[in-house]
């Protein structure tokens, strides 16, 4: 096991940030892994393998986990919400735009800081060099490394939140709304007569069918992610262009897409609001954050996947709004559908003056385009169940949950074991390097259990006491705030401290980023300054009161306050947390000391990567009180 002996002189004027870091990500060798495994205990160790080669993200995977997760109930669902709040079609446009260039600033920030931390003192042809290897977790990483000081409390900050809300409950709902809108068409998914127990159901039912598939299978979800990410992109493709175009034919309606007012949106709480409905669909750059070390070639392939993913749905869900805004014009909010793509598939399909024609028949068209969104919906899920079970699993892996190496830990997936010979066991007997390449694939079963309970939670907690447009409207806001705003807030403001700080410092500053930041993006520094100052506002400007507002798209008798006051209150649950943490160890008169050690090999194109990982939960009481380990 490395030490800071070994490390060579040119480390000893390291500051003292960088000492700590030292201690923190050390890494294994072989002979450690192999001592490292032999001496397991499952009560307070755990012992992770990551993929192999061949089970590794792709630069095609990377781009299709972002565009199936992105593309899912938002940029169907949302766009009336946001045409509702903005009061004007062109002001909707423009906040879509925003939308999208906030995003994108958040995402390079992401990328940033997710290509350069966390550091190791790593072992290579007895040479010991000082190098980053991606880390799975996404803005946990980020936030750990950012935020120091209070030991655990970005971890508990993060973690909490994450696990409440780092969910697709609110999808799991529309996904409920669409199934009934098939099954009973002529309701149009209006509150007054869906059956919300019906909805529920399917919402409980689809979150259940998407962790099982989780846990059973890895190969197969992959390739369903991808096989869906390129037919919602064909689906989109198809609606900028027959929306437009049936515009262009039609008595120019695109001419109707105006900056004037109707309705009571357009006042500035109103804008607010709609920009945080707007963002909600863009939600979804940061999956592939999430599975990072499971990536092949990451420095190589992940910026380029990312950025044109981000870059496409920049470009697309404005040009997708412009196409419904061509073909179902916003001339006051008395007009506004219940789903703007259903009005948008009865007007294309022949159905004009507003009665019910075309080839389908009179309900054909609804049931159809119903069917075909709950079914995308089902890919966005299946897509955060595979990313956000593995960021709960990084989450039990620093220890602050109850049973943490229980969720920590990582299993067979139920079909390798039931279509694979048994694999060598490494829980007691260290893998020869040939079989960390043909070990079964894996999958966090418990994390995945985890985080259906919190969905399956807020789905009936949420749903029960409100109509199914409220809760889906009071979810998808909660998801936008705390996921993207509040967390998104905490790291790319981190990240322009780091800046400052070696910028306005002779020596680079304490924490020396310039020297060790491994990717720049263009334009540097404007996204984290973009970055900082939009969701800064937003998140406070949200409190200014709206004064639009319809039962049906998720308003109703709620106060506008509850969004955002839950939204802080989220992370403030995570600093609760912490200080019952704390509480508890110093009742108890103990520490919990964690140690993560990663074992890390040269994988393709010369990159470090994570092969293992040997995590140690250990007790360590104070020595006064005559006890060392539990």
């Amino acid at each position: 096991m490395p030490t800071k002996a070994d490390a060579p002189m040119e480390m000893a004027d390291r500051n003292l940030d960088e000492a700590e870091e030292e201690r923190e990500y050390q890494v294994l060798t072989r002979e450690g892994l192999q001592q490292a495994i032999d001496n397991l205990n499952a009560e307070k160790n755990l012992y992770d393998v990551a993929p192999t080669t061949s089970q590794r993200l792709g630069f095609f995977t990377v781009f299709c986990l972002i565009m199936n997760r992105i593309i899912g109930s938002g940029i169907f669902a949302q766009p009336v919400n946001v045409l509702l709040y903005a009061g004007s079609s062109g002001l909707a446009i423009v906040l879509w735009v925003i939308a999208g260039l906030l995003v994108l600033s958040i995402t390079v920030c992401w990328l940033e800081v997710g290509m350069s931390v966390p550091f190791y003192n790593i072992l290579h042809d007895r040479v010991w060099l000082r190098r980053s290897a991606p880390r799975s977790g996404g803005d946990k990483n980020y936030l750990e490394y950012i935020y120091k000081r209070p030991a655990l409390l970005a971890t508990c900050v993060f973690g909490i939140t994450f696990i409440v809300f780092g969910n697709l409950a609110g999808n799991a709902i529309q996904f409920g709304i669409f199934v009934e809108m098939a099954r009973h068409p002529k309701c149009r998914g209006a509150d007054s007569c869906v059956n919300k127990g019906a909805v529920l159901g399917w919402a409980v039912g689809v979150l259940t069918g998407c962790a099982l598939f989780n846990i059973s299978t890895r190969k197969f979800t992959i390739g369903l992610n991808n096989a869906f990410a390129v037919v919602k992109m064909l689906f989109i493709l198809f609606l900028v262009f027959a929306g437009i175009g049936y515009g262009s034919n039609h008595d120019s309606r695109c001419r109707n897409i105006t900056f004037q007012g109707h309705g009571a949106g357009g006042t500035f709480g109103d804008v607010v609001l709609a920009l945080v409905y707007a963002l909600y669909p863009y939600g979804g750059y940061e999956q592939p954050f999430y599975v990072l070390a499971e990536v092949r070639e990451p420095k190589k392939i992940f910026p380029k996947a990312t950025t044109l993913a981000i870059m496409a749905v920049a470009v697309f869900f404005p040009l997708t709004n412009v196409s419904y805004l061509c073909v179902v014009p916003y001339d006051d909010t008395a007009s506004l559908p219940t789903n703007i793509v259903i009005a948008f598939f009865e007007k294309v399909s022949g159905n004009t003056d507003g009665g019910y024609g075309g080839d389908l028949g009179e309900d054909g068209v609804v049931q159809l385009v119903a069917v075909i969104l709950a079914i995308f919906i089902v890919g966005s899920i299946m897509a955060q169940t595979f990313t956000a079970s593995r960021v709960k699993q990084e989450v039990a892996k620093e220890g602050i949950l109850p049973w943490s190496l229980m969720f920590a830990k990582g299993s067979d997936t139920l079909l390798s074991r039931l279509t694979s010979a048994p694999s060598s066991s490494y829980r007691h007997s260290a893998p020869a390097l040939g079989d960390m390449e043909r070990h079964r694939e894996q999958t966090p079963i418990a994390a995945t259990v985890l985080h259906w309970g919190t969905a399956v939670v807020l789905v009936l907690g949420v749903g029960i006491p409100l109509k199914p447009s409220q809760a889906y409207g009071l979810l998808t806001f909660f998801k936008s705030f705390t996921i993207i705003g509040v967390l998104g807030l905490f790291t790319v403001a981190g990240l322009l401290y780091l800046k400052v700080d070696s910028w306005f410092s002779r020596d680079g500053g304490r924490r020396r980023w310039t020297r060790k930041s491994q990717w720049r993006p263009w334009f540097d520094p404007l996204p984290a300054i973009v970055g900082t100052l939009g969701l800064g506002f937003l998140l406070v400007a949200v409190f200014v009161a709206p004064t639009a507002s319809k039962p049906d798209l998720g308003d109703g008798d709620l106060p506008y306050w509850v969004g955002p006051t839950v939204g802080w209150a989220a992370p403030l649950i995570g600093v609760v947390w912490w200080l019952g943490l704390r509480f508890v160890q110093w009742r108890g008169r103990w520490r919990l000391e964690v140690t993560r050690m990663p074992y890390i090999e040269v994988g393709a194109g010369g990159e470090f990567v994570q092969r293992a990982e040997v995590v140690e939960h250990e007790k360590v009481y104070h020595r006064r009180y005559g006890h060392l380990h539990s």
